[in-house]
């Protein structure tokens, strides 16, 4: 048993020594995540994202949660749901009413976690996407990272959907939208994801959100779990540029 102990804490050693890189080149960097898949998830798979979510937090990036809400439910209540589960994991979270980069850069400064309900208290009952609430906040911020959740993994590689392209360039995502290989499930995600990095955002990227753990795989591990669209190859990490 104590041999099974000492493995699996070796194991452990071995995957923060291994995202050490990826922690230190995204310290300080600001991430806007669109919470894009939250009617996917149960309680407790809710509850674990909202986890790796301040985890993020705690290893020095700034992470900004950009939600919606069905008509007919509380947006502001539901605001303030989503900031209580972040604040349950250990962390400080506060719900914001519309994009105010004022705010927001205060809330950052002062070590919260904004949490944006794209209405206003003079707009509630309009609709609005939280897709382009969330393009919106990541230009205005000037982002590192803009985060898609949503029930789409990717960009496939192939039509009978094994595997999704870890990273692709503007250049090769025009290309393929022209062919009809990007499905129409992600296309509205990519369309913004384009404008995002036109806009100065470094990479957009596209997760399955009902995948657990898949912030943290995506941004701390090699291969990552999802697409991640750069401007162009210089956008590349030295591990991504070893890639076949």
């Amino acid at each position: 048993m104590e041999q099974k102990v000492f493995e699996e804490i070796e194991r452990k050693a071995e995957i923060l020594i291994r995202a050490l890189p990826y922690i230190r080149d995204f310290n300080r960097q600001v991430a806007v995540i669109e919470y894009g898949c939250r009617k996917y998830l149960s309680p407790v798979a809710e509850q674990d994202l909202m986890q790796d979510i301040a985890l993020l937090k705690t290893v020095g990036m700034k992470p900004v949660v950009v939600h919606d809400a069905p008509m007919g439910v509380d947006k502001f209540r539901e605001n303030k749901r989503i900031a209580k589960l972040l604040e349950l994991c250990g962390t400080k979270a506060i719900g914001v009413c519309g994009i105010d980069s004022h705010t927001l850069h205060m809330m950052l400064d002062n070590d919260y976690i904004p949490v944006i309900m794209p209405n206003d208290i003079d707009n509630e009952n309009v609709v609005i996407d939280s897709k382009d609430a969330a393009l919106e906040t990541a230009v205005v911020l000037h982002a590192d990272k803009l985060i898609y959740l949503s029930s789409h993994r990717g960009i496939w590689k192939d039509e009978k959907r094994t595997a999704v392209y870890p990273h692709l360039t503007v250049e090769k995502i025009r290309k393929m939208k022209e062919e009809g290989k990007v499905t129409e499930g992600v296309m509205s995600r990519v369309e913004r994801g384009l404008t995002a990095i036109e806009k100065g955002v470094n990479r957009v990227h596209l997760l399955d959100g009902r995948m657990q753990h898949a912030l943290l795989l995506e941004f701390f591990s090699v291969a990552g779990v999802g697409t991640a669209m750069i401007k162009d190859e210089n956008q590349l990490y030295a591990h991504e540029k070893d890639e076949d």
